[in-house]
């Protein structure tokens, strides 16, 4: 393809990203004051912005391809715990002028990823995801949506809010694969090798749409910041419960830095997270762990070829 296409496409796509973060967070807003923070940001948003990677997960796992799909499931739990938690920190502040302070029942996304953590020890002891611990998986994906709807307010749906969100999200669903490729193509042609492009770049450019999304969401309003986090928890908890659960079926090898890698970031946003407050400091230190955890899976992937 002819680098002036790539860029005139590159152009295309990022206006309607642009549009569909627009889309998702007015959506978002409103269905918040109905639903609560939990329902509209963890399951409905969460949900939403993980499509591309259970679209991608759902489509290895039936071409036996245990290894794409594990990394489309735990990939984007490092970018968005570490990077995408601190670039929401930081610009929060920025525009507001005060730390990220968290609002509502947060603290249940906080135990339900403490849970799957907890879980997720079990196949990196083992070496191994099987069917026994995807039924485990299955079970807490499971009852943090029931506990979720069950929590959320009863009250009148605006139909408009639940178009705008649909939207927003079916262009987060069309525009993820085929962004990554432009990125890529572009990439090569700047002289970039493919192993970077597979370790470095992808993973950030696949959750992009979902960044974006989340820092428009913490820059619209002040309470937005506590749902755009809430939100990375909810898409994340889906990708390391319901995700790796498939995966697992699969009995997938999981030997390697991956899911180790995953599991520490988990454990990084809960503490991040726990006091209820993200300061600058705080997301600019998460974002410097990205990259070390990046450097790693680097040394790592260089060592063993």
């Amino acid at each position: 393809m002819l680098l002036s296409t790539l860029i005139v496409d590159l152009v295309i796509v990022l206006a309607l990203m642009s549009l569909s973060a627009e889309l998702l967070a007015k959506g978002v807003e409103e269905l918040e004051e109905v639903m609560g923070q939990g329902l509209a940001g963890g399951v409905v948003l969460g949900t939403l912005t993980a499509l591309p990677e259970t679209l991608i997960v759902i489509t290895a796992v039936l071409e036996n391809k245990g290894e794409v799909a594990l990394g489309s499931a735990v990939g984007g739990n490092v970018v968005l715990f570490t990077l995408g938690v601190g670039l929401v920190a930081m610009l929060y502040q920025w525009k507001w002028g005060r730390p990220l302070t968290m609002k509502g029942d947060y603290g249940h996304e906080l135990t339900i990823m403490g849970i799957t953590s907890a879980v997720l020890v079990i196949p990196l002891l083992l070496g191994n995801l099987n069917p026994l611990i995807s039924v485990a998986l299955f079970s807490i994906y499971a009852y943090y949506v029931i506990s979720r709807i069950r929590k959320g307010s009863r009250g009148k749906i605006n139909i408009k809010s639940m178009i705008q969100v649909i939207v927003g999200g079916s262009i987060v669903v069309v525009l993820s694969p085929y962004f990554v490729n432009i990125i890529s193509e572009l990439a090569l042609y700047s002289g970039i090798s493919q192993a970077w492009i597979s370790l470095a770049l992808t993973p950030i450019v696949a959750e992009l749409e979902e960044g974006i999304s989340s820092i428009r969401l913490a820059l619209k309003y002040p309470a937005g910041g506590s749902t755009a986090v809430v939100s990375y928890f909810g898409s994340k908890i889906q990708n390391a419960t319901l995700l790796l659960g498939l995966v697992g079926l699969d009995f997938v090898n999981v030997r390697g830095p991956f899911l180790l890698l995953a599991l520490i970031s988990n454990l990084i946003g809960i503490a991040i997270v726990k006091d209820g407050k993200l300061t600058f400091t705080e997301g600019l230190l998460l974002s410097v762990i990205y990259f070390a955890m990046l450097y790693v899976a680097f040394i790592f992937q260089f060592s063993s070829i």
